[in-house]
């Protein structure tokens, strides 16, 4: 295919991505039939961080998505520390939904790569960005912190050993892979926090030191970290001119 038509395509998913995110989404999974996975990833890298990151925030993450399997660690890593920009209110504001929403988005980005080694990269790559690092440890605060939580109509209490929490998500991991050899156990976060200990033991002792350096409860945790994030997104904003005519469009964080 031409430049020109790769110049077509990516121009063609930016001026829908400003209307409807949902439909650049639907757009590029077009495209992908008439093209190869070569063409797909040089349309993506022509694409700006701002809207890949809205594409993939209006992906329906419990199904898998081309462009994030073909993005290459650095542009998810990018993905991941602008994100925290599109939460919405009733997600930053309360703990229990940012821990889950950051857990889903999480998973859609790194559980649907092709192999692990991309995975590994993934995690590295993200892990990388002070802000980045902050993402990843939202959903395993509380692992971490061992408080209470309601599930179903009783409490049930998870204060346990660090180490104790650890080897339950690796022996859920396994007991997953047994029983499915492409299943990780995709709504539980201590398996993703087994797989990243897996693929990337330096990614989850930085995990695990983030959150020991923090004294207060896990909700207050969260709260700090997402301030910081939503910070550190709009100065990265400023400080590129890309994303200068995109940062009016946030001074509702402020």
């Amino acid at each position: 295919m031409s430049t020109n038509l790769i110049e077509i395509a990516v121009a063609e998913i930016k001026q829908l991505a400003v209307i409807e995110p949902k439909q650049a989404s639907k757009k590029f999974e077009l495209i992908a039939n008439t093209m190869s996975d070569e063409q797909l990833v040089e349309v993506i890298e022509q694409i700006d961080i701002v809207t890949l990151t809205q594409i993939n925030s209006e992906h329906d993450i419990s199904f898998p998505s081309i462009i994030s399997e073909l993005m290459s660690p650095e542009r998810i890593r990018d993905i991941v520390c602008q994100q925290p920009l599109y939460w919405e209110e009733k997600i930053k504001n309360n703990a229990e939904e940012l821990k889950q929403h950051t857990f889903d988005f999480l998973t859609y980005l790194i559980r649907t790569q092709d192999s692990e080694d991309k995975q590994a990269a993934i995690l590295e790559c993200v892990a990388e960005d002070p802000a980045g690092l902050f993402y990843l440890c939202i959903p395993f605060i509380e692992i971490y912190r061992g408080e209470q939580f309601a599930e179903e109509d009783f409490y049930a209490d998870t204060l346990h050993e660090e180490e104790e929490d650890l080897e339950e998500a690796l022996a859920y991991t396994e007991r997953q892979m047994t029983e499915d050899a492409h299943g990780l156990g995709f709504d539980d976060p201590r398996s993703l926090l087994a797989l990243i200990r897996q693929l990337a033991p330096q990614v989850e002792q930085a995990i695990k030191a983030l959150i020991r350096n923090e004294n207060s409860g896990w909700e207050g945790i969260i709260s700090k970290f997402a301030t910081e994030l939503v910070m550190q997104a709009k100065e990265k904003n400023q400080a590129t001119e890309e994303y200068s005519e995109v940062d009016d469009m946030f001074s509702f964080l402020d």
